[in-house]
């Protein structure tokens, strides 16, 4: 096999229907280096094992598949779909030989056919190793309708320091190309939080800048089985307001710029914390609150089982931390990141 400057990493659990557009996506990626495609599955057993084995067999160059042991019918969600998820994602990345990595859904596919190559012209020619990585926006795809729509407000392309891209900027695991920083014996996965979403491109962070394109280069897939729509909207807040207390398993240093990124779900949770029956939504999740000791979290969604000076401190300390994230924002978002937030606002008053 030749050597591959990218390589791909695609997960995937029962999602036959899929991996064809996904596989056909990528390996039809005009690069004028080789990429090899890691796809690991959960254990499926709708015949996506058997679709993968046939891509691999068919380009047995440039595609490898790993398999995760699954007791036959065995659902599992919650944190134990996390571990597993873990497992699967870490197991790809330690497998990945390329120079550069990107992480892949099964069930999402490429639609620029330059994406690869122009991400790793940007990290090429950053010969002092300023960016860590290099992502571009891409867009929601509802197959229903063949309905697309940006996933990320209009922003032009940019240079953000970690910092800053932590304090406003999503940017989908799909759309990310990192440098693969285990070639260099580091393992960006040790401290155990997910290895999904936010939590996975923070793991990266500590170790350079992000380089941003605009054009949306591939779509993410709208299904209304997913684990994100399974979960109710109270729950989803209660996950990605925990990543501020996940990320300081890896470091305190951007502590402000997850404080104001993630400043509008701690309102929201706040605004809703005396409802017994968003309280009862919580209890989900209390072992994960518990594990990353996130105080004040815990006074907020389980506001109704606290004790009475528990809920006067959960009254007090909340606006208090909602006004020093505030002058955090203040001290992160300079010139130049207000700039890119004010054209992105007239851009899209101009498309409304």
């Amino acid at each position: 096999m030749a050597q591959p400057k990218v390589s791909v990493l695609i997960s995937f659990y029962n999602l036959a229907p899929y991996v064809d557009e996904t596989l056909e996506s990528v390996l039809g990626q005009e690069t004028d280096f080789h990429v090899e495609v890691l796809c690991a599955d959960d254990g499926s057993d709708d015949g996506t094992i058997e679709k993968l084995r046939t891509w691999e067999e068919k380009y047995p160059q440039s595609v490898r598949v790993f398999v995760m042991d699954r007791i036959p019918g065995a659902k599992y969600e919650a944190n134990e779909r996390i571990r597993r998820m873990n497992a699967i994602r870490g197991r790809l990345f330690y497998e990945a030989k390329g120079e550069y990595v990107c992480y892949l859904d099964g069930d999402d596919f490429y639609t620029d056919k330059h994406k690869l190559q122009r991400q790793a012209d940007i990290l090429d020619a950053d010969t002092e190793h300023k960016y860590i990585g290099c992502g571009h926006n891409g867009c929601y795809y509802w197959e229903s309708t063949g309905e697309t729509r940006p996933i990320e407000r209009p922003l032009r392309e940019c240079s953000l320091t970690a910092e800053e891209y932590w304090s406003f900027l999503y940017v989908h695991t799909n759309a990310m190309m990192f440098r693969n920083i285990g070639l260099q014996g580091i393992d960006p996965y040790t401290s155990g939080i997910p290895i999904i979403d936010n939590p996975l491109t923070f793991q990266f962070l500590p170790y350079g800048d992000i380089y941003y394109l605009p054009d949306c280069m591939f779509n993410y897939r709208q299904m209304e089985g997913s684990t994100y729509h399974r979960r109710s909207p109270y729950q989803n807040d209660i996950l990605t307001a925990l990543i501020l207390y996940e990320q300081r398993t890896i470091t305190r240093k951007f502590d402000a710029a997850g404080l104001v990124r993630f400043l509008r779900e701690y309102q929201s949770l706040y605004a809703a914390r005396k409802d017994p029956q968003l309280t009862k939504e919580a209890q989900t999740y209390m072992e994960n609150i518990h594990t990353y000791h996130a105080g004040r979290l815990r006074r907020i969604v389980n506001y109704n089982n606290e004790n009475a000076l528990s809920q006067l401190w959960c009254e007090v300390e909340n606006p208090f931390w909602f006004f020093v994230t505030k002058v955090c924002r203040h001290y992160i978002w300079k010139p130049k990141v207000r700039a890119l937030l004010e054209e992105a606002r007239r851009k899209q008053e101009q498309n409304t």
